[in-house]
Formats: structure tokens, C-alpha cells, sequence
């Protein structure tokens, strides 16, 4: 990795902050086999400005890893506690003062058995990111338009979707590229009954008469941890109803509004599925309430909901 890639001019990774440029490894190292975490750090008070930074979600995002790591036979060689630190170490190394996208990534050492290794590299790359949330971004009012993807979601009879690894991600870029050769910006999967599950990299909201619907992990969904604090939020914070059930792709096709929710795509408005426009106003006024709630949320501007952060 570049040490110009978005200003990570330091990683940590095996027990020490070092370059970015000098973190290298063999080229017989089996990285499909690995698993990896997505977090983000926003900007106290202004996630549009610079400053003192705290983690969304941190227990939630590193608990998830621990769980990847346990189906697919991985053992980390530090607790969650030194993990912790050690991502606040490479942020401050790296003189951050805007968002912060922070990657763990654990994968087994060349050499080591590949499928059965007691060795595993663990890798914590930070970079900086721009937010499209935040009022009056133009980046979340950016025109999206999506397609059903021709290739079907992993089921958990094959590859485990409720992990976080690195092999279910041909899933996503087999789909991602399909969308964009055909003129698209992004694809929406069904599962192997045909209902909607989720996009490429991000869970899947769409809004019906004013209520959020989104499916179930049994849709081959990557247990977001977006998606969870969308499901406590909406209602409890913004008395938005949320009901979590089975989406077909014409209830998909007639929704009011859709988004996509996640630690990347944070939230991002659908302005149209197979080139069928979602409702009458973009961004949809729900999907917009939301956003500009959320982004208040990750600033820690709404001190009910200071608990999911954490301070660098």
C-alpha cells in the first residue's frame, strides 16, 4: 500500500506501528482465506471539520470480528482491549484530524498450513475518507441508479454471509462489475428464494406509507451493525416504524424511497431500480430525516447516543 493512500502514512501490524510503504508481505500469502473489520472515526462536533475524533460503534464492530474469526477458524493473537489501543496508536501517528476509516484485516502466514494455520497476520491500516453525510453535502444527493443482480447472494449452506471475510466478497464484485457494465451504479441481490437480500457492500432499507423495511439475517445479510443501530434508532429516536420481514423485488420496485445503510455506505439513497425512479422526491424526506439524524449522531451531538462512541 502507497503511504499517499488518503494520507496512511502509518499502519500497525503485527505489534507495532510501522510505514504503510514497509508493511509488506510474501506474495504466497493465502489473503482469501482472511477476515476483516469495518469501522469509522468521525470528528467531534462537525463531521465536516477537523478536530478530536471519536469511534462509531467500536465493542459492536470488534465483537463482530471475533465472531468471523470464530467460524471461519481463526485465532487472534491479541485481546480486544490491546486491539483498541493499538488503532488509537495508529491514528494518532498518522496526525489525524478529519474521519478516519479503520480496516483490521487477519489472515493466515504463508506457510503456516493455509486451511488449518496457527499463524495468522493482523494487519490495522487507517486512511482518511470523506463523508457524504453532513447538511447540504452534495455528495449524498448524487443520483444512483441500481439494478437486481443477475448473480444470486451467498447462502449460508455455501460461504458463511453473516461473517465478515474476505471470500465472500467475489460475491459482491461479480454483481458490482455487472452493474457497472450495463450502465449502472450499483446492484441489489436477491437470495436463493428470490427475495430482496442486500447490495454489494451495505444492507438494504426501502420505505413503504412512511415505514422502514428491511430484511432478515435469514436473507443472507451481513449482520450490519448499521442496519442494528438503524433498528433501535428510527423508532426510538425519530418514531420512525421499522419492520424487519422478507422483501419481494416488486415491493422493492414500488417502494417510496430505498437506501443503503453501512460503515461505508454510512447512508446512501437509491434513485431508482432498474430504471423504475423510488417515489417522487430525491432523496426521499424519510430517507433524508435519517441521514441528517444519523450524521448528528456520529458527530456526538445527541447525548443520549454518546455511548456508541469512542474517544481516540
Amino acid at each position: 500500500m502507497s503511504a499517499a493512500f488518503h494520507g496512511a502514512e502509518y499502519c500497525w501490524m503485527n505489534g507495532e506501528v510501522i510505514r504503510t510503504e514497509e508493511a509488506l508481505v510474501s506474495v504466497m500469502e493465502p489473503i482469501y482465506l482472511g477476515i476483516f473489520e469495518g469501522i469509522k472515526a468521525y470528528v467531534e462536533g462537525d463531521i465536516l471539520g477537523e478536530g478530536r475524533l471519536n469511534i462509531f460503534q467500536w465493542k459492536p464492530h470488534i465483537d463482530r470480528l471475533w465472531r468471523s474469526a470464530a467460524v471461519c477458524g481463526i485465532k487472534i493473537p491479541y485481546t480486544k482491549e490491546e486491539l483498541l489501543e493499538t488503532t488509537r496508536e495508529t491514528i494518532r501517528a498518522n496526525g489525524f484530524r478529519t474521519n478516519v476509516y479503520i480496516q483490521p484485516r487477519i489472515w493466515p502466514k504463508a506457510g503456516t498450513g493455509r486451511y488449518l494455520a496457527e499463524e495468522f497476520h493482523v494487519v490495522i491500516p487507517v486512511w482518511r475518507f470523506e463523508t457524504r453525510l453532513g447538511r447540504d453535502n452534495p455528495r449524498f444527493s448524487q443520483e444512483r441508479r441500481f439494478m437486481v443482480s443477475s448473480w444470486r447472494r451467498i447462502s449460508s449452506d455455501a460461504l458463511p454471509p453473516q461473517a465478515k471475510a474476505w471470500a465472500n466478497y467475489a460475491n459482491s464484485g461479480l454483481a458490482a462489475r455487472e452493474a457497472r457494465r450495463l450502465g449502472y451504479d450499483g446492484a441489489i441481490f436477491l437470495d436463493r428464494r428470490g427475495f430482496v437480500s442486500e447490495g454489494t457492500g451495505a444492507c438494504l432499507m426501502i420505505v413503504r406509507d412512511g415505514k422502514v423495511i428491511t430484511p432478515p439475517v435469514t436473507a443472507s445479510i451481513l449482520e450490519s451493525i448499521t442496519r442494528g443501530t438503524f433498528l433501535r434508532m428510527l423508532p426510538e429516536d425519530l418514531g420512525i416504524p421499522v419492520e424487519v420481514r422478507d422483501i419481494t423485488r416488486v415491493e422493492l420496485y414500488a417502494s417510496d424511497e430505498a437506501f443503503l445503510c453501512g460503515t461505508g455506505a454510512e447512508v446512501t439513497p437509491i434513485t431508482s431500480v432498474e430504471d423504475i425512479p423510488l417515489g417522487e422526491e430525491y432523496p426521499g424526506p424519510i430517507t433524508r430525516r435519517i441521514a441528517e439524524y444519523y450524521a448528528e449522531v456520529l458527530a456526538g451531538n445527541v447525548e443520549k447516543r454518546r455511548g456508541w462512541l469512542t474517544p481516540v
